[in-house]
């Protein structure tokens, strides 16, 4: 049991679970908005989301265990704790899941065609970890792309069916605020995966892939993320000048919880050399997405009630 937790990201999967249902309880019903999915819809589309995570992380493992073996040899899990076999089979059931609740949520709402939403994404999940992985910007965008999905996925179930033309300035509203907060997702992310990239670049150059790091150096790769950060940070106080600058907290939040990290990473790509270096930046990253997440309800919550 403990391999299975181990093999599935469990800390990736709640984090998928946890964005959707910040979205539907900290931005759609405080919005007054009634969602269009009932108890058991919204669980299986929490199921069908967080079994495709389960399943690109165990396929990402099964194609990575050459490379795994380089980069974190004691973290290694198929044919070292579960065999090649049993990870392939457990890809395939999680995914078969995963499909299934998909296909009974989207017939349940009479909209059969947004099935095909999480057939495609298993398909590139797939895709992402056999071959897309390796080349060079392609994988990092592609599954940046899908955790930025995640947030726009929740909204188009929740809105889409339920949307008339009384509602639809409201729902067009709320659709935008939803895609900011997914580019948002969308650039963390690709940031983490080049700084993910900087640390296993020994793995990578030994299993053929090329990536940022690969290509630029590692220094020099580190230094051109430190630069686009310092996009992201500029986007981010516009946003906050242009939108919330009157809320005190939701600002201090964004100063202080996702700007002021972000900074802090950017600042230590100039020095940083080592693997454990570029590890701790990563998990910086990914508290920063984190909170990024929970901003969506946080900042909510807030406007509405101001």
């Amino acid at each position: 049991m403990s391999t299975f937790f181990k093999i599935i990201r469990w800390p990736n999967v709640l984090l998928t679970i946890l964005t959707q249902l910040v979205i539907v309880y900290g931005l759609l019903i405080p919005s007054l908005v009634v969602p269009a999915l009932n108890w058991w819809q919204l669980l299986l589309l929490l199921s069908a989301t967080g079994l495709l995570t389960a399943s690109g992380n165990v396929i990402n493992d099964i194609y990575d265990v050459a490379i795994d073996q380089i980069n974190k040899p004691e973290k290694l899990l198929v044919t070292k704790s579960i065999s090649e076999t049993s990870a392939y089979n457990l890809y395939f059931v999680l995914t078969i899941l995963a499909v299934i609740c998909g296909f009974v949520l989207a017939n349940s709402l009479d909209k059969p065609i947004l099935s095909s939403v999480f057939v495609g994404v298993a398909f590139v999940l797939y895709l992402y970890a056999s071959s897309l992985k390796s080349m060079l910007l392609v994988g990092n965008l592609v599954i940046s792309i899908l955790v930025a999905l995640v947030i726009l996925i929740t909204g188009v179930f929740e809105l889409f069916p339920v949307i008339t033309e009384a509602s639809q300035p409201v729902f067009k509203f709320l659709m935008e605020r939803l895609l900011e907060f997914s580019l948002m997702a969308f650039l963390i992310n690709v940031v983490r995966e080049w700084v993910k990239d900087c640390e296993d670049v020994n793995g990578d150059k030994a299993g053929g892939r090329n990536t940022l790091a690969i290509a630029l150096g590692r220094t020099r790769a580190a230094r051109f993320i430190a630069f686009f950060i310092l996009g992201i940070l500029i986007l981010l106080g516009w946003f906050v000048y242009e939108y919330i600058y009157l809320n005190d907290i939701i600002t201090y939040y964004f100063i202080f919880l996702i700007m002021g990290p972000l900074m802090f990473v950017m600042i230590k790509l100039w020095s940083a050399q080592t693997q454990k270096e570029f590890h701790i930046l990563s998990t910086v990253l990914k508290v920063v997405l984190l909170f990024g997440i929970l901003s969506i309800g946080i900042f909510r919550i807030n406007y509405y009630l101001n």
